[in-house]
């Protein structure tokens, strides 16, 4: 039998399961055992460590909360997000045994659908104007299509401002009905959903927003302008009326660091029905950048401990700490070990935050680039072998970034290999201000990690992982 058939049928049966256990907390329990080690059996594929699978184990355990929670509140999303988990294992085992040397097998792609906003907000990294470039619906499916025969199962799509494509031609509901087994992040600053659009979202289902916050209101407004975060929490209740699985997406610069570390801001993210979040670094590229706006190694670990106690703690959201994950998700993703990354003109990059550009899908499509896929150009270009070799130099995974922990293998990289400038490289950022700026955070995160526990204190594998082996066991 098939991939697809057996997706497909397994996602019935998870759908009907996913019925049952909203209205019973026994069948919920049943489950959540039954998810788990799912999860817990394709990840003793990927890897054979027995401490990685550990820490896998106990992540996997702290996830229980957000599951029966979304379970519980939005039914629809939650026989949604059974089928991704469903497929995502399936695709974690489908890519260790496809992964080689010379082939690799991502776990997502993010794609820029356009680089066009509605909003202009100070510092963007994507350098989003009211003009710009789109990627033709036609060229969107087609990426969306190579990039699953590469094992992808998650497509992330940024901007831009992507729901001015939904706006303008459906877009995002086109691409998640054409392909319902692959899940959407869509990232999103939210003032364009309206009620029509959050309809359509209920209908396809596989689309999950993830809505930009900088803060609270005044530092929301403050950088994307008066009345957003109005805006965004009465999208927040449009979306939770149909159902919908949103979450948010934080910037962390030195000047919120503090405020997004705290208990008061994750309980008032559940609280508005935000049901994942994700915490990214600030980085010098884009529009007009500010290196005084990146975090300092005080602040970087206290987020981090921050993280990895609000797990430990149960909270029932969905955390990702983009750099900060680096122990969890064994090192870096970039560079096509994990993902990669695709500007709305077609250029095509190692990392959404590496302003360099390696080919385009258009040049592909035509036959005018010497690489006759997007998969090939991904695991044979020189800069992406290049940065997947320098990645292999990082030992300690708490630092596991070239662009911001290690610096200097990046630009080392780029004076080895061929590669030209994308549209948010920023004046200075290889060997400039900007590039002094981030040697010196480096650095001072580089010696930071030296006092610091590899995992924080909170975490304690060992019951987590009696816990996962009594839950195999009923």
């Amino acid at each position: 039998m098939g991939d697809i058939v057996k997706t497909r049928i397994a996602g019935r049966v998870i759908e009907t399961g996913v019925g049952l256990a909203h209205r019973s907390p026994r069948v919920r329990g049943w489950l959540l055992d039954r998810m788990t080690r799912h999860l817990d059996a394709s990840y003793s594929e990927w890897s054979s460590d027995r401490e990685i699978l550990r820490l896998h184990r106990w992540f996997a355990n702290s996830l229980r909360p957000f599951v029966e929670r979304l379970i519980v509140e939005r039914p629809r999303a939650a026989k949604a997000i059974g089928r991704f988990v469903y497929a995502w294992a399936r695709d974690v085992a489908r890519r260790s045994r496809s992964r080689a040397p010379d082939r690799c097998a991502p776990c997502t792609v993010v794609i820029e659908a356009t680089d066009r906003c509605n909003l202009r907000c100070p510092g963007c990294y994507a350098s989003s104007t009211r003009e710009g470039s789109d990627l033709p619906y036609d060229l969107l499916a087609e990426l969306v299509a190579q990039s699953a025969d590469m094992g992808v199962t998650l497509i992330t799509i940024s901007g831009g401002e992507p729901f001015m494509r939904e706006r303008e031609d459906l877009t995002l509901t086109r691409l998640a009905r054409s392909f319902p087994d692959l899940g959407f992040l869509v990232y999103t600053n939210g003032t364009l959903i309206d009620d029509e659009i959050a309809r359509r979202l209920y209908e396809v289902g596989n689309i999950f927003p993830a809505i930009s916050v900088e803060g609270y209101q005044r530092e929301t407004d403050a950088r994307r302008g008066r009345g957003c975060y109005a805006r965004t929490r009465a999208v927040r209740d449009l979306l939770a009326r149909h159902e919908i699985m949103y979450g948010f997406s934080a910037t962390v610069t030195s000047r919120n660091a503090e405020l997004i570390a705290s208990d008061e801001f994750i309980q008032r993210r559940i609280e508005e029905g935000d049901l994942f979040g994700w915490f990214f670094l600030y980085q010098p590229i884009g529009r007009q950048p500010d290196p005084a706006l990146m975090v300092s190694a005080e602040q970087r670990a206290a987020l981090r401990e921050k993280i990895y106690q609000w797990r430990a703690e149960g909270k029932p959201i969905f955390l990702g700490d983009f750099w900060n994950d680096g122990v969890l998700s064994h090192g870096c993703l970039a560079g096509g070990t994990r993902y990669f990354h695709i500007y709305a003109n077609g250029d095509i990059s190692p990392c959404v935050f590496s302003p360099v550009a390696c080919g385009n899908i258009r040049d592909i499509v035509r036959g005018t680039s010497p690489y006759r896929s997007l998969a090939d150009l991904v695991n044979h270009h020189p800069f992406f072998v290049g940065f997947r070799e320098k990645q292999r130099q990082i030992e300690d995974y708490r630092a596991p970034c070239m662009l911001i922990d290690h610096p200097d293998l990046f630009r080392e990289l780029c004076r080895q290999v061929p590669f030209y400038s994308a549209k948010n490289m920023a004046d200075g950022y290889l060997d400039g201000a900007i590039a002094r700026e981030i040697d010196r955070r480096a650095a001072e995160w580089r010696e930071k990690i030296r006092g610091l526990p590899y995992l924080p204190e909170c975490v304690r594998l060992a019951p987590a992982e009696q816990a996962m082996s009594e839950s195999a066991a009923r």
